[in-house]
């Protein structure tokens, strides 16, 4: 399994779940843990950022039916945040 693949079944458990919201500081520290947990992968939170930046850029999600929105963070506007939404 791919740091990719990896992303792409986290985010899925995203859009699954009743918590489909995430910020950048979820991204790195639950990511890794998930990976190495579900997957027996260990990879920096870096890594996974980079493969996540690559996802969003390229539209990866659309094949899975899904997309990503961006969203405020309630206490500081310079942390990004996304919501897994199906894709219509």
């Amino acid at each position: 399994m791919t740091t990719q693949d990896i992303v792409i079944q986290w985010l899925i458990g995203r859009a699954n779940s009743s918590d489909p919201w995430f910020y950048s500081y979820n991204l790195e520290s639950e990511v890794p843990a998930y990976g190495r947990l579900a997957h027996g992968k260990t990879h920096t939170a870096s890594t996974y950022s980079r493969v996540f930046r690559k996802i969003r850029e390229n539209n990866i999600l659309k094949k899975y039916g899904l997309m990503l929105e961006e969203v405020k963070h309630n206490n500081n506007e310079k942390v990004k945040g996304w919501k897994v939404v199906k894709d219509s």
